[in-house]
């Protein structure tokens, strides 16, 4: 799990997400055999301020507690440019924002490292203070589950399970001045509905869809 001091926001607790992690425990197990189908692959997908890393964070949590082994992947620590950088790329040029930002890739490689049973993975974890990227190593051995959260999981072709949380980033304006990550400006608005037209078309590819009121929607 990563560095909670440097991303305190995936170690929060918050009791809200409590019920939704046990709800896609349950769908997990009941709909698509987890863990007797061997390692399994589960991407949450979702706007800024959706949920995404608190839902996965508490989901691995849960599934742990059931003797269920997840570790997970924050697709924050897979943009190509660290957070400010990023942001000034944005603001030079808005045809900056959306998947190619991130390093899909690298992702893709280590779900596939976990599928071919790696004990462990090294990747990149960003250092939101510093504006860098520092390195983390990721324990695989023993997990029956990877979870891969990111405003473009579903992105990922090789996932088991999609979920798609639907609170747009008009729905979670609070939450997002709650974390207190980044400083207000007229032009997040504009980068906020440019993904909001990107990330929403990933709910076509969902499994299961978490509506505003954190409830599970099974979807054939």
């Amino acid at each position: 799990m990563a560095d909670a001091s440097l991303n305190p926001d995936r170690a929060l607790h918050q009791p809200e997400f409590d019920a939704l992690a046990v709800t896609l425990a349950d769908v997990l197990a009941r709909d698509f055999g987890v863990p007797a189908r061997g390692r399994c692959v589960v991407g949450i997908a979702g706007e800024s301020g959706s949920g995404k890393s608190v839902t996965a964070t508490t989901l691995a949590r849960v599934l742990g507690t059931r003797g269920v082994a997840a570790a997970v992947l924050y697709q924050d620590d897979y943009f190509r440019r660290p957070p400010r950088v990023n942001h000034a790329a944005r603001l030079a040029d808005l045809a900056a924002v959306g998947p190619h930002e991130v390093n899909l890739l690298l992702l893709a490689e280590q779900v596939a490292a976990f599928r071919a049973g790696a004990d462990a993975v090294e990747g990149p974890l960003v250092d939101y203070a510093n504006d860098r990227f520092l390195t983390q190593r990721h324990a695989l051995a023993g997990r029956s589950v990877l979870i891969v959260e990111g405003t473009y999981a579903l992105h990922l072709d090789d996932l088991d399970v999609r979920v798609f949380l639907e609170a747009t980033h008009l729905d979670t304006a609070e939450r997002r001045a709650a974390r207190a990550r980044d400083h207000h400006e007229p032009i997040i608005d504009v980068i906020l509905d440019i993904e909001h037209r990107i990330i929403a078309r990933q709910a076509e590819r969902a499994h299961v869809v978490v509506d505003r009121e954190f409830r599970v929607v099974r979807r054939p």
